[in-house]
């Protein structure tokens, strides 16, 4: 009997040693199938990230390189497709009257560029982007402005006067018909019509102060006025209008100067951005300005005392000196203007003497 009972005892230890092996052993089970799973999801992540770095990457020096190459050519248009990312501009000023530009995509180290001049929203969330370039010359050659937009945005240019068979008035005809066909934009002419196009994730609106303008209250906008007889794409004012109460409606206005610095201000945000770029290009005049101011010099030195000589000191005294480091601002706008267009004159007179052009 007492064999019987110590048999049953060590059955039952033996169970409950069996019970706590198997326990154990799915215990064992699940912590290194967990250990295998972190490691899996670990090895996932990795290369998700690896495949993000590298397609930033990618889009960064396919953006860069269209950029540059934008900055050879004036009024080209070009599209660059690539997996849907965030990419951000910033233009700022690094010291007084210096300022640095620079473009990120998702968390990619920015880029600097710096000679670039980019009018473009500065968040963008896309998979495309649209460039066109417009040559920037101020009585000479100057610099190439680069425009992005993307296939979600629209420019709208408010006209109540529209009309689909004899168009709209002269201005807003001449912009429409001017901006790239490849660019969405359509008239409007009343703030019903601005509605339609609330799927778009930008809308740009476009008015004349001649013409009017949209709901102050209901709508951001951007109010043109050209300066009087120098035409739409001499220069002017630009007037950035948020859509705010009755109460209180914040306005800012900047200038521009030439076609190219008007559709500046229209692909940009604000007038943060386009000031800053705006001064960035300014910056750039003034070395072309000493480059051409030196030229001149040197072209007089060569030359006999002749008319071409006195034409030459004359636009060197008279024009090219006095366009020395213009600011953005609507008084030095003004005068610059005067001075281009004096520069264009003694340029045409140079030629039909048969002297050496100034540019």
């Amino acid at each position: 009997m007492k064999n019987v009972k110590n048999i049953i005892q060590r059955r039952k230890k033996s169970n409950r040693k069996g019970v706590v092996d198997v326990q154990f052993n799915w215990i064992f089970v699940m912590i290194a199938g967990f250990v295998i799973f972190i490691f899996i999801i670990s090895v996932v992540f990795a290369q998700k990230r690896n495949a993000d770095t590298q397609a930033g990457t990618s889009a960064i020096n396919q953006i860069k390189t269209l950029i540059e190459g934008r900055q050879q050519t004036g009024d080209v248009y070009s599209e660059i497709a690539f997996p849907r990312t965030n990419i951000n501009f910033m233009c700022a000023e690094a010291a007084q009257d210096k300022y640095y530009f620079t473009f990120k995509i998702e968390n990619a180290e920015r880029t600097q560029l710096p000679t670039e001049i980019i009018f473009a929203p500065q968040n963008l969330a896309t998979n495309k982007i649209m460039v066109w370039s417009q040559a920037f010359d101020l009585g000479f050659p100057v610099s190439v402005f680069t425009y992005i937009t993307t296939a979600d945005s629209i420019i709208l240019i408010y006209d109540p006067n529209y009309n689909s068979n004899g168009g709209g008035s002269s201005y807003a005809s001449q912009i429409f018909n001017d901006l790239p066909s490849n660019i969405t934009k359509k008239f409007v002419k009343n703030d019903a019509e601005i509605k339609k196009y609330n799927n778009y994730t930008r809308v740009r609106i476009l008015c004349f102060e001649d013409m009017g303008c949209p709901d102050a209250a209901a709508y951001d906008y951007i109010n043109i006025t050209s300066a009087q007889g120098a035409g739409l794409y001499g220069y002017g004012n630009v007037t950035f209008h948020k859509k705010t109460d009755h109460i209180y409606n914040p306005q800012q206005v900047v200038p521009y100067i030439t076609k190219s610095g008007l559709y500046g201000a229209i692909f940009s945000d604000n007038t943060e951005y386009y000031s800053c770029q705006m001064s960035r290009a300014l910056k750039q005049f003034e070395i072309k300005r000493s480059l051409v101011e030196s030229r001149l010099t040197l072209m007089q030195d060569d030359l006999d005392d002749s008319d071409c000589k006195r034409d030459i000191i004359a636009s060197l005294n008279l024009e090219i000196d006095k366009m020395r480091e213009p600011y953005l601002n609507e008084e030095n706008m003004t005068w610059l203007y005067r001075k281009i267009k004096d520069l264009d004159i003694d340029n045409t007179n140079l030629i039909l003497d048969s002297c050496p052009k100034i540019y």
